[in-house]
């Protein structure tokens, strides 16, 4: 399945199996081996062999969005159209920059959402050692009730041998 690459909402639209052949044949026409792909993409090595050898269609959208970046081109400027171009042309043009939005709103939100798993992370740490704290404290206040309780125990045997004996 060949696509043009600026045909970015076709490509967005294929199952995860036509998308993997498609990045195939993207990355066999641009001549990038799945080292240079890892290195435009910043998507480690390992990850870019598993969804290209096929088979492998759990992978995230974290994981896809900076592939099809680099196979797509999206961060090279798209031409703007002028007046002689096609309302095709006009069309995927405005697609192209929509998709652009898109991805790069996705970014914003992905990092957003990295930052706040972050604090909540943080958040859970504090409550863990809190937590820890307090039982520890309640330990503490456990053993000394104890303690306390042998001493009354230590008394009222002690009240009760007196009694005895005094009998």
């Amino acid at each position: 399945m060949t696509l043009d690459p600026k045909t970015m909402p076709e490509v967005m639209s294929l199952n995860p199996i036509e998308l993997i052949e498609w990045c195939r044949e993207r990355k066999k026409t641009l001549g990038i081996s799945n080292q240079k792909l890892s290195e435009l993409s910043t998507v480690p090595v390992g990850t870019i062999d598993r969804i290209m050898a096929g088979g492998y269609t759990e992978f995230r959208y974290s994981s896809i969005q900076p592939i099809l970046s680099v196979l797509i081109e999206i961060n090279k400027a798209t031409p703007v159209p002028d007046e002689n171009d096609s309302e095709q042309g006009q069309y995927y043009y405005e697609t192209i920059e929509g998709y652009k939005l898109i991805v790069e709103n996705k970014n914003h939100e992905i990092e957003e959402l990295k930052r706040n798993i972050a604090s909540l992370i943080k958040e859970v740490e504090f409550i863990k050692r809190e937590n820890e704290t307090k039982q520890q404290i309640i330990g503490n206040y456990h053993e000394h009730t104890k303690w306390l309780e042998g001493i009354i125990d230590d008394y009222r045997n002690e009240t009760k041998n007196k009694a005895k004996i005094s009998d």
